[in-house]
This record gives structure tokens, sequence and C-alpha cells, in this order.
């Protein structure tokens, strides 16, 4: 349910702005046809293309290219509000085409954008990633800054869907960043720039409940916050409400959750089907929470067979399902309960499908990059063999210092495996994961904390202790005055309580603690180390690749490329 509705709400809203604009009947003028067409958008198909076919004639007498393919549009849009998938995807790429055909650039992404989101259902994640992929190089190529985010998010979507939510979230955090700096022009009014921060906050909220980070996901909530309605394109404003309402669920304040989630339906009226039998999911399942068994399981058999799931969209009705069996369960229909619960298994094991998939596709395109690079790297290293071949005379010296190199090489590889081996057995060893490293400084400013009083010393170290388990460490703002500030005491204190606790000075504490997270979870997470050096520094609470490796070398006596490569060959 979750992510079909994300693929409504990119489409819904990313093309509200020509539904605002298609127009009318054959001899009408253009505000009756967009009358019509929106009248019957979600109930009548024909008539729908009927009105999109008589504004494409229009726009075809004024010779208005842009026009006619906006009623070229209605018709894809007509195809998917009626959930005519496969159809609405053959219109989307036909509108493609048009665009091409014309120079209409903007057109042409617009259709990309629609017609990769739409591969999820009518082909799979691998396509929908590569039609992304495609969308990212058109921007770029065409050096449109507004399709470049779109891609950028869509593919943080695919992050989520394989349940890399850290990448997800760092990729729409560049996002954010960039709108909020944005500055208004030709292509950002204002209010589309404020649009486009309600958005991403709103899936960074979500992302970080996905991982059960909910003061993070509250501070993205609170950006939204800060714009009203009028500070917002239509409909933006259901953002703010949906992530309220699943932050309430989450801390089981439901009585708050339903009425955020009335707000977040009735913000933006709509007829489609699939918000609907969402309304249905997001009330049930809070009657569920607050054990009104009958009427959830009565809620959300209604939304059920309002809404007919057609066979492509069963693998997204996972959640759904499970809360169905459960309501039935707790009222005693244990026949319904269990239809439903092996409904639930289905599309479980479809959504796992799912989520391989995505994985497999990501790690394809990383391998693609990558040997795109090593090619290009191998031809200049051919390129420049072949002027080589020149130096004749100057083979014997370029041979002898070959061999220096790799008998170095060789003897600095066996000292790095050496010390691998090492680093593995206190990993081992270690009882606790930060005992792998335990930097030890020989200058100290304040070795003695004697004039620290006993009970703000005890504050101080059991604050420490509390942010440790919130891996505050991890936080590029991780600093000692911000330290001091969230455990209520000063950076003078502070300092003196770790130098005489911890034997290291603060700058020392903290390196330690990232490079023990960096070091256990390099080992455990093979996702994690598929990441580029750069976004494991990020990941890890530094800004560049470099002071990540300056420390991790300093605490390990290895790159870490290559504790990865050696972890890679063990695991």
């Amino acid at each position: 349910m979750k992510h079909l509705l994300l693929i409504f709400f990119s489409i819904f809203i990313s093309t509200s702005s020509f539904s605002q604009s298609e127009e009318e009947l054959s001899q009408l003028p253009f505000d009756a046809i967009k009358d019509t067409i929106q009248k019957y958008s979600y109930s009548d198909i024909e008539k729908t293309i009927t009105a999109a076919n008589a504004y494409i004639l229009k726009s075809r007498s004024k010779n208005d290219l842009k026009h006619e393919w906006i009623g070229h549009n209605t018709i894809a849009l007509s195809y998917y509000h009626n959930r005519m998938f496969k159809e609405s995807s053959e219109q989307s790429e036909k509108n493609m085409l048009f665009a091409q055909k014309h120079n209409l650039r903007d057109q042409e992404m617009e259709s990309l954008a629609f017609l990769s989101d739409l591969q999820l259902i009518v082909s799979d994640i691998s396509t929908q990633l590569e039609y992304y992929e495609n969308l990212l190089q058109l921007a770029e190529t065409y050096k449109s800054d507004f399709y470049k985010q779109i891609a950028y998010n869509k593919i943080a979507s695919v992050r989520d869907v394989s349940g890399d939510t850290r990448e997800a979230i760092n990729i729409r955090k560049k996002s954010l960043n960039f709108f909020e700096n944005k500055t208004v022009d030709s292509t950002f009014t204002q209010k589309s720039i404020n649009s486009k921060i309600a958005m991403i906050s709103f899936y960074l909220s979500s992302s970080y409940l996905e991982i059960e980070k909910i003061d993070s996901a509250k501070l993205y909530v609170d950006k939204i916050k800060q714009f009203s309605e009028k500070d917002l394109d239509t409909c933006y404003m259901a953002f703010l409400y949906a992530a309220e309402a699943e932050i309430a669920y989450t801390e089981k304040r439901f009585k708050e959750a339903k009425k955020l989630y009335h707000k977040y339906f009735d913000v933006c009226p709509t007829e489609y089907d699939l918000i609907k039998i969402n309304y249905a999911y997001l009330i049930g399942k809070i009657e569920l929470a607050e054990g009104n068994y009958r009427l959830a399981s009565e809620i959300l058999q209604k939304g059920l067979d309002d809404y007919n799931v057609t066979s492509v969209e069963e693998g997204f009705m996972k959640d759904y399902y499970e809360k169905l069996a459960e309501a039935y369960k707790q009222t005693g229909n244990f026949e319904r309960a269990s239809f439903y619960f092996e409904k639930y298994l289905t599309s479980k094991e479809k959504q796992t499908e799912l989520k391989d998939s995505a994985k497999k596709s990501l790690l394809e395109n990383e391998r693609e990059a990558f040997l795109n690079e090593v090619n290009l790297l191998k031809t200049e290293k051919e390129r420049k063999q072949s002027y080589l071949n020149y130096l004749m005379l100057s083979a014997s010296l370029v041979i002898l210092i070959l061999l220096f190199v790799l008998l170095r090489f060789y003897k600095n590889k066996k000292a790095n495996e050496f010390k691998f081996e090492q680093l593995l057995a206190k990993i081992e060893a270690a009882k606790q994961s930060d005992e792998v490293i335990n930097t030890k400084d020989a200058d100290l400013e304040e070795k003695n904390s004697n004039d620290v009083p006993e009970d703000i010393k005890q504050q101080i170290l059991e604050g420490l202790k509390k942010l440790e388990k919130q891996e505050y460490f991890l936080k590029q703002e991780c600093s000692s005055y911000n330290v001091a500030k969230k455990i209520g005491t000063n950076t003078s204190y502070l300092s003196k309580v770790i130098n005489s606790h911890y034997g290291k000075n603060f700058n020392t504490y903290i390196n330690d603690l990232r490079i023990n997270y960096a070091i256990l979870r390099l080992k455990n997470d093979v996702i994690f180390r598929s990441y580029s050096i750069q976004s494991i520094a990020e990941e890890v609470g530094y800004k560049s690749a470099d002071s990540f490796t300056k420390y991790f070398k300093k605490d390990t006596g290895l790159n870490p490329s290559f504790y990865i490569k050696e972890i890679k060959n063990i695991a």
C-alpha cells in the first residue's frame, strides 16, 4: 500500500499543474474542456478521452504543440486513474516520443518521469530503475535542476524499497539542501520551492520512522510546519497531516492520529479509488489498535470490496491483509482470518521478491558504473602503453622500477594482511563494541577532574553513555559544545571528565566511537560495504573521505578500502 500510494502522490502532484490547464470539447472554449476532463477523470474514462481528443484537435488547429502534448498526457492520466496501467504506460511512451520529435524538453522529461513510475506496476523494479537513470541523464543533458532532483528522489524511493533506507535518507537530504538554498527563478517560484521542501521532508520523516528514529522524523515534520497553506501549492499541506498522523500512530496517540488522517484526506479531496482504500486502511488500523475489532474488520473489508485489487497490485497489499486478518481473528471469524492471512503471506513473498530485485538492480548499476570507469582507465592505459613502445631504450629502467614497486607492494600487502588479522582478533575478543579501538592520549590538558563535583561527573558520564546509545557521535554536528549542551554541562567539565575517565581528549573519544562503529558495521553489513568511501565517511560523521581515511588508518593501520576488500574475501 505504501509504495503504491507513493507512486500515486508522485504522479498526482507532479501533474496537478497540467490538470488545471486541461481544456474543452472541440468547438468549445478550452476552459469548458478542462471542466469536462476534471468532471469525468475518475468516473468515466470514455468521456474523459473524448474530451482529451477534442482538446488535441483544438490544439492542432492552433498549431500549439505543448497543448497538444497536454491532451495526449490527459489520456495517459485517464488510463492511470482507471487503473489501466498497461494502457497508461503505452500512451506515456507515445507522449515521450511526441515530445522528443518536437523538441519539447520539459514534456519529454515529464513523460519519462511518469513512465518510470509506472514500470514498478507494468514491468519490474529493474526496468523502473533503468528509466530513473535515463531521466537523470536526460536532466543533466538538458541542464534541468528540477527534473534532476525528481530523478534523485525517485532513485531514493528504490533505495527505500531495497531496504537501504539510510542511503535513501542521504540522497533526500542532499535534495532537500538543494531546494533550501534554491533562489526563485523562471523555473522555481517560492511556492514551488516550499512545496518541494514539504514533500521531501515528508519522505525523510517516513524514512526515519521506518528505522525507528522518531525524534529525527519529528525534526522533518517541523520543517513542513513552517509553511501555511498559502505558502504551498495545492494539496501539499496533506504531507504535514500525513506525517503527523504517522508519528501519532507510532506513539499510540490513536485519537489524535485519526483526526490527522481525516485532515490528510480532507485537505485535498479526490475521487481516486486508491486514496479511498488507503483511507480505509489508515482508519481501520487505528480501530484495530484501539481494540474495536468488529468496526476495524468492517472498514477494512468495505475498503477492499470497493477497490477490487488487481493481480499486479497484490504485491503491495501486505500490510492491508495483515491488519484485516488480525481484525477477523479477534472477532472470532477464523475462516476469514485464515483466508486473509494466506493472502498476506503471498503478498509478503511478492514484496520480498521486489526488495531482492531492487537490491540486485542497484548492485548491477554500481557494477556497471565501476566497469565503465575501469574501461576508461584501461583505454587510457593502453594509449600510454602505445606511447611507451617508442621509448624502448628506457624499457630496462621501467622494468626495474616496476619490480621494485611490486616487491614493495607485496611487502606492504603482507604487512596489511597481518594488521587485518590482528584487527579481526581484537573484534572477536572485544566484549563491547567500543573495546576494539581504545586510543589513549599521552598529552592531556586536563588529567585531573577532582575539581568537578561528583554528581556532575556522574551526570556527564551517564549523559555520554546515553548519547553513545543514540549514536549521536555519527552526526557531523557532534562537537564538544553541542555534547556539553545536550548533557547540561560546560565544555570545561566535559573535557576534564573525558580526559580523566577515558584517558583521551574529546576528539579522540569521538573518533574512537566512529571508527569502532565503522569497523563493526563494515564487517556485518553487506550493503554498507558497497558504499563509496565518501558515503561511508558521511554516514559515520566525517565531512570528507580524507578525514575518515586518516583516522581509520591511524587507529587500525589500514586503509578503509583494504579493510573492506579483506572483509569481502572472508564474508
